[in-house]
């Protein structure tokens, strides 16, 4: 717990890594690599589009899919740069001969990494991909040596990771009896997610290399400032919440995974990217997103704070004057996520987007059109601003999470992605 002077200067902090980044990255567009240099590409939104089959076949959790998705994308980068250049590897540094398929070299890539990780959908959904994807591309050298390069750069990365921590058995026990600010599972299913803030990160030193100073102390002004906005305007019959804030909350709680990966999927076709272009733009958002959850999750289970669905009815256990229980309390959004609160995932990810394609593209607007799953309508935000301000307030209008998690998740995803793209997806002098 700690102070909202401590919390402001731990918000402060990205400012000047962001000064420091902006120095240390280089050119990050499309446009200077590759993206406009060879014809739009589909295969690599193709494959992204058969790992979300996949992965919704599966029925995992989003914490399971950022990280599968983080697999996918480097050895489809590694692979394209194998074959084409351009830019520096991220994990496997390999050469194809020339003339391979960067085509061929996605499809291996991506095939071997699904088939790994989601085995049970290898028969139904990847294998006929697979044979769909080379069927596309004319038999002969070019396609047999992609296919060789793009599998062993899956096979590499799979040994490399292998003992990364990845859906290691880790459990949580919630204190009994029920201690005021612990978090207690908010469904019957295991906890989501306890391993992932013990994992090995892909880009980041550790996986609390950002871990912020915790949830404010329940005794404080802060704590009563989270707690009565939350229980004011995230409840399922708040008056005060608009037509827009709750129309927004519902978009934001469509499938996470399968909402990102459309939207990914969407930016590259739109903007009609190589193979280069699409691959690197791929992998930069991935693992960006991958190495935030990451390290939200060892926030998450290190500080194991209580959700407002626990949180209020119990406002009278707090030791807090300025927060009034209420037994009869539910949020707008029927069903909290089974994760402590602190801090919001959706904001430690999420943002990441928007600063991602900040540097991809040159300009300051991002104009990020976000599909929705569920027939509300799709999205649109201009700066990364926007896209950062509606999704946490999003968590906010739902019920589920207090201002605080909001705020030190922003600031994980901020720090994240400006360390990923300061130390990787540079271009190549070689």
């Amino acid at each position: 717990m700690r102070s909202t002077t401590s919390r402001m200067a731990w918000l402060l902090a990205p400012v000047l890594v962001t000064i420091s980044v902006v120095g240390l990255a280089g050119p990050a567009t499309g446009g200077q690599g590759h993206g406009e240099t060879g014809p739009p590409d589909a295969s690599v939104a193709n494959w992204d589009a058969v790992g979300t089959q996949a992965f919704t076949a599966a029925a995992l959790s989003p914490a399971e899919g950022h990280t599968i998705f983080a697999y996918v994308a480097i050895a489809v980068y590694d692979s394209v740069m194998a074959v084409e250049g351009g830019y520096k590897p991220f994990l496997v540094d390999a050469d194809a001969p020339d003339g391979a398929s960067a085509e061929a070299a996605v499809a291996a890539a991506a095939r071997g990494v699904l088939n790994h990780y989601l085995p049970d959908q290898s028969v139904s959904i990847v294998e006929p991909a697979y044979t769909a994807a080379l069927a596309a591309i004319p038999d002969g050298t070019a396609e047999s040596d992609g296919v060789a390069i793009g599998a062993e750069v899956a096979s590499e990365l799979i040994a490399l990771r292998a003992d990364d921590g990845f859906r290691a058995p880790v459990t949580y026990t919630p204190p009994n009896p029920p201690v005021p600010g612990a978090w207690l599972p908010t469904a019957p299913t295991p906890p989501v997610g306890p391993y992932l803030g013990l994992m090995k990160p892909f880009a980041l030193a550790s996986a609390d290399q950002f871990r912020p100073g915790g949830p404010p102390d329940l005794r404080s002004r802060e704590w009563a400032r989270d707690y009565n906005e939350v229980k004011e305007i995230g409840s399922s019959t708040s008056t005060t919440r608009t037509a827009d804030q709750t129309l927004a909350t519902k978009f934001w709680a469509e499938p996470p995974v399968q909402q990102a990966r459309g939207s990914f999927r969407k930016f590259v076709l739109d903007h009609q990217l190589d193979v280069v272009g699409a691959a690197r733009f791929m992998a930069m958002i991935s693992v960006t997103y991958a190495d935030a959850l990451i390290a939200c999750f060892d926030a998450k289970y290190h500080y194991t704070f209580w959700r407002p669905i626990t949180a209020i009815p119990a406002g009278d256990t707090d030791g807090n004057a300025r927060t009034a229980g209420d037994p009869s309390w539910s949020t707008l959004l029927p069903a909290t996520p089974n994760h402590p609160e602190y801090p919001s995932a959706h904001s430690c990810i999420t943002p990441s987007a928007g600063w991602v394609i900040a540097r991809f593209l040159p300009g300051s607007r991002i104009d990020f059109t976000i599909p929705s799953l569920t027939g509300l309508g799709d999205r649109t935000f201009a700066r990364p601003g926007d896209l950062t301000y509606e999704v946490g307030n999003a968590r906010i209008w739902g019920g589920i999470h207090f201002r605080s998690a909001v705020e030190d998740g922003v600031a994980i995803s901020m720090r994240v992605t400006f360390w990923v793209l300061a130390h990787h997806f540079h271009q190549s002098h070689r």
